[in-house]
């Protein structure tokens, strides 16, 4: 009976060890970097959660690995010295099923080095590496879901990843999606070569906090996406250094179907963001982006400093949904920002119809080292309907802040420092409404450009701003409209006027910059904002078009007289979709239509108001391809 009792509690401790350990080289494990660890791995963590949990030790050497499915109330733990290497085969992983819907699953991701689905109390913890042999291996870009995530968690609720090296993934690094209660402190994120390795996806997550983490990637370091109808929300990002990434350090987007909502960003660092921007904040499939607080960052050597977009993709993220409104984008604060060497201006960009709203930039000092050729005030294109990046604006009119289409602006304690030979304004304020500019110093090279040039705008506010170079005039206005602005306590240099105004531009065509060539346009009809508009009131307005294979958008040209929200319904082929119209300008509502044609055919739409006394007008009605099976 002795014998037994002994031979048990030797078993127990080989397999398990003391205090709910379990040493994967007591389950097999080889860690010699030829053999496949992962069913010796794995085994280890179907043990330690048997046995209601425990830590899953990876002493030190290099294990290869396939697959491993992480469970309830089990820790990875790498102890130094060790690491967990990606196999370079694509048979030594596991296409997982996965249950939450988004438009991540399958479309990008099949393969995973580390993947959990619903799992509690999760964590996996250094100091060790997970190395996902994506520099030499899994190179392909397209199609992105041929390469395996390193780390993949959907729906699972308290986790801790800390101090562990996450290098070379092959795919994204680390990816929280439908998260809920995670910790991410004191890891390292590293990835280079080609195709988009991003760091830190959070996804449709909650109550994430992400702190003293360094990252250096090939594509984004940071960024924040919605790729369902959850909420990203209650999220903290502080003590992170980005020493360097293809992509944008910190942004939230492109992805934004569930939207962003309570979002701290604060004490980051942001280096070498060679082409795109250090702080973007973008919302173009629907969804809110609210409250949303950035403080204290410092940059270097970035492509633009930040870039603030509401656009209208409206790209559904799975086949039998589609987008039926587009949310706000308001309630956002930049603070305590420093920049040196940028190279594009900053911008804060909402559609014509709908403007961003409350945007506040305070104590905020950029220094530029390059200058471009501008397009004119009146011929920035909208581009409501492209993928967005900083970049998608070429040659804006402004060096320094560029601002169109806001309701509620506040530029506070701001100084911008030109590059040679730069010739534009340092601001240019296009469609601002009820804004102001207090405390701004700007440099230029141009002794006839103003600091701040202004149109379709009013009132503005300018107060205690200045140039530090000759300059004739401090402001320039076009139109000779006194309600655009209020002036007081600005510094002016001798004979130096502080306003002019200047001829009107007329706005350029800009409702036509997006391809396609399957086009109606209303002929007849009251002549609303120069435009021809079918009344709603008077009935549906039917439209057949010529449709092209394979996923399409009926953007719709319309506007809303009345006070309160309009619906559209759109019926085709036995379909009826609805669209929220709350705008009363001319603006674009994009509908993409949940039938996918396999050929071209003529498609008759029947467009109809939602209820009476509407007061929706419709002035044209376009069918665009749609590419849903691109990967962001």
């Amino acid at each position: 009976m002795k014998k037994v009792i002994i031979s048990f509690c030797l078993f127990c401790f080989l397999f398990t060890g003391l205090h709910g350990q379990y040493n994967v080289r007591n389950f097999g494990a080889r860690g010699n970097g030829a053999t496949l660890d992962t069913k010796s791995v794995q085994q280890a963590i179907d043990k330690a959660y048997q046995g209601k949990g425990g830590v899953v030790i990876i002493p030190p050497g290099t294990y290869k690995i396939g697959t491993l499915i992480l469970k309830d109330n089990v820790e990875l733990h790498l102890e130094a010295g060790a690491m967990l290497l990606g196999s370079p085969d694509y048979h030594d992983y596991t296409a997982v099923k996965q249950n939450l819907s988004s438009r991540t699953r399958e479309l990008y991701a099949r393969y995973f080095m580390i993947f959990a689905e619903r799992a509690k109390n999760i964590s996996i913890t250094g100091p060790g590496t997970i190395h996902g042999n994506g520099l030499k291996h899994f190179q392909e870009s397209r199609p992105q879901n041929l390469r395996p995530y390193m780390i993949r968690l959907v729906n699972c609720e308290n986790v801790i990843i800390r101090d562990i090296r996450l290098l070379e993934s092959a795919n994204w690094t680390l990816h929280l999606l439908g998260c809920r209660e995670v910790n991410v402190d004191g890891i390292v994120i590293e990835t280079n070569g080609d195709g988009n390795r991003d760091g830190l996806d959070i996804d449709a997550s909650q109550r994430i906090k992400v702190s003293n983490s360094r990252f250096s990637t090939t594509d984004d370091a940071i960024v924040l996406k919605a790729t369902n109808d959850e909420l990203c929300e209650n999220v903290v990002i502080t003590n992170c250094i980005v020493t360097a990434c293809g992509g944008s350090a910190i942004k939230t987007g492109t992805e934004s179907n569930g939207g962003f909502r309570n979002i701290t960003i604060n004490n980051c660092t942001l280096n070498n963001i060679s082409v795109h921007a250090g702080i973007e904040l973008m919302t173009v499939d629907g969804g809110v982006m609210e409250n949303i607080l950035v403080n204290n960052i410092s940059m270097n050597n970035v492509g633009t400093p930040f870039f603030i977009r509401l656009g209208i993709r409206a790209r559904p993220f799975e086949d039998s949904q589609y987008v039926k409104k587009i949310d706000d984008v308001k309630d956002i604060s930049l603070t305590n920002i420093t920049v040196l060497n940028a190279k594009l201006p900053s911008s804060i960009i909402g559609l014509h119809r709908q403007p961003v709203k409350n945007i506040t930039i305070s104590n905020y000092t950029a220094r530029y080292e390059e200058s471009q050729l501008p397009v004119a005030y009146n011929e920035v294109p909208f581009q409501e309907f492209d993928y967005p990046a900083a970049v998608m604006f070429k040659g804006l009119p402004a060096y320094g802040i560029y601002c169109r289409s806001v309701d509620g602006l506040t530029l506070q304690n701001i100084n911008i420092y030109s590059a040679e030979k730069e010739k534009r304004p340092a601001f240019v304020f296009d469609r601002v409404y009820d804004g102001g500019i207090y405390f701004a110093r700007a440099e230029g090279e141009n002794p006839t450009a103003p600091i701040l040039h202004m149109r379709n705008s009013n009132n503005i506010s300018v107060s205690f701003c200045q140039s530090l170079n000759k300059s004739a005039r401090l402001i320039e206005v076009e139109g000779n409209d006194p309600s655009v602005f209020k002036l007081s306590n600005n510094i002016l240099q001798p004979e130096q006027k502080e306003t002019t105004s200047v001829a009107m531009l007329p706005d350029e065509n800009t409702f036509e910059d997006f391809k396609t060539e399957i086009k109606y346009t209303v002929e007849e009809g009251e002549k609303l904002q120069g435009l021809n508009a079918h009344d709603l009131k008077t009935g549906p307005l039917k439209v057949k078009l010529n449709s092209k294979k394979g996923a399409l958008q009926l953007c719709l040209l319309v506007l809303n007289t009345s006070s309160k929200p309009g619906k559209i319904l759109i019926k085709y082929d036995g379909l009826v979709q609805e669209f929220q119209v709350n705008w009363d300008k001319w603006g674009w509502a994009p509908i993409s239509l949940l039938k996918q044609y396999d050929k071209n055919e003529s498609i008759e739409f029947e467009i109809a108001a939602g209820e009476n006394g509407t007061g929706l007008k419709i002035a044209k009605a376009y069918l665009r391809y749609q590419d849903i099976g691109f990967t962001d």
